[in-house]
């Protein structure tokens, strides 16, 4: 009998996540979002989010991901790239801006101030 061979595809990069939703606490921002469609043929070892201005970045192993480190009153858009063994995905569509704010009692610090005028 002949040997059969198989043919794999070589592994790729994975494809872009999709941010689904971001949750911005004091100096923090939390992004939620779901896989890419393609691992590019190898298990995602990790996600990776980043803050911009400044390049701010966090791993993480799975959605969702906190970004800690953030100015307080500052606006940032946040992406997110997957990683395998081959290599990193483009980064996904930019969230909107988001502005990390100082919260004192579960309240944003704007709204105690206008609570008390």
């Amino acid at each position: 009998s002949s040997p059969v061979f198989q043919l794999k595809a070589a592994a790729t990069a994975p494809g872009a996540p999709t941010i689904t939703g971001v949750t911005v606490g004091d100096g923090q921002a939390t992004v939620t979002f779901t896989p890419p469609a393609s691992n590019g043929g190898a298990t995602i070892t990790k996600y990776t989010v980043t803050a911009n201005p400044g390049g701010i970045t966090q791993d993480c192993a799975s959605s969702p991901c906190t970004v800690t480190g953030l100015t307080n009153g500052t606006a940032y858009t946040l992406t997110v790239t997957a990683s395998n063994s081959v290599g990193t995905s483009s980064a996904s569509e930019a969230t909107d801006l988001i502005t990390p704010e100082e919260v004192i009692s579960g309240l944003p610090i704007w709204l105690l101030y206008q609570a008390t005028q």
